[in-house]
């Protein structure tokens, strides 16, 4: 398909039709928005699948299309045709460099600015870490507790680690980000006011710096819903994460796992299994410069001077997409 024949994907839905749903696309258009439709599954949770991989390439998720292949191989030819279609449309906005940012661009700014997140990204995440284990005969679907060689805590195959971050964790993760996101942007335009969402030794920051961190918390949470584990790019990231990361395993995560949102995405045995030392040092290692300033009650003024300048060898942050409105 040639270049200027490609629709511009904004970003993709479903809507339930009897026991299945159809997929539509939102195109960019001379006139607006419009919606395109797809097809029609008759599996609902196959369709909310795909649009979350499709979403999560918008956005330039890692192995988001691979993740829309592996969907999309069991469906009906001219369904999967359909899906294959949009693919090399996605593709084919992404091969050029300036062309495939502002592209990402657009659809993060879409996904982000619904009245709800489109949490079903997260369901990207594993679960399970079974599958076809040949130590112990784990398939993923029992997700271990049927194994008599790891029990129902799935620990006694040494084959069957741990989960880096379900769909749920995610979840109760992004909605940390962003609810420290939301206090920071409050404390940065009412200079007389202060949230406690930053670490103690930011307390003398100007509120140029708060607006800054309220948009490094915008940007993790992002990262969760292009279906990957948030990556730090610049200092204030890491220092961020590592702030937000020890909040949320006490009663207010028992309460965001009640939400509706986050009950419907897959359920885990690992979904609470919040064990902070070894998981910010190996999941989520946001390494021993941040954790200088997130021990220190004072910093000198000239170490801030690095906190947003991106990482050496890390492609930074899209310098043009400016802050919440």
């Amino acid at each position: 398909m040639a270049k200027n024949s490609s629709p511009s994907h904004l970003y993709f839905l479903t809507q339930p039709k009897g026991d299945g749903a159809m997929l539509f696309s939102m195109q960019a258009t001379p006139h607006g928005p419009e919606l395109a439709k797809i097809g029609t599954f008759d599996s609902r949770a196959e369709s909310h699948l795909l649009a979350a991989a499709l979403n999560a390439a918008l956005q330039g998720g890692t192995g988001a299309l691979d993740e829309v292949h592996r969907c999309s191989a069991s469906l009906s030819g001219p369904l999967r045709k359909a899906i294959i279609d949009v693919v090399e449309e996605i593709e084919d906005a992404h091969r050029d460099a300036p062309r495939a940012q502002a592209a990402r661009k657009v659809s993060r700014a879409v996904t982000e600015n619904l009245e709800q997140p489109n949490v079903a990204m997260l369901s990207l995440f594993s679960a399970t870490s079974c599958g076809n284990c040949l130590a112990c005969g784990c398939a993923a679907d029992e997700d271990c507790m049927k194994c008599p060689v790891c029990g129902v805590d799935g620990r006694g195959c040494e084959n069957c680690g741990t989960v880096e971050v379900t769909p749920r964790a995610a979840f109760v993760l992004h909605r940390e980000l962003r609810d420290l996101a939301d206090r920071t942007y409050l404390a940065a335009h009412q200079s007389d006011f202060w949230e406690h969402s930053v670490p103690a030794s930011a307390g003398t920051q100007s509120d140029w710096f708060l607006l800054h961190c309220a948009r490094a918390y915008d940007d993790l949470a992002a990262d969760l819903l292009a279906g990957g584990i948030p990556e730090p790019r610049c200092l204030a990231e890491s220092v961020l994460l590592g702030y937000a990361v020890p909040s949320i395993g006490g009663p207010r995560a028992e309460s965001v796992h009640t939400d509706e949102a986050c009950q419907a995405l897959p359920s885990s045995r690992f979904d609470k299994d919040w064990e902070f030392p070894v998981y910010m040092s190996e999941v989520l290692d946001v390494g021993d410069r941040a954790y200088e300033f997130l021990e220190a009650d004072v910093l000198e003024e000239d170490l801030w001077d690095e906190w947003f300048k991106p990482y050496p060898g890390i492609e930074p942050r899209d310098r043009t997409r400016g802050f919440r409105g």
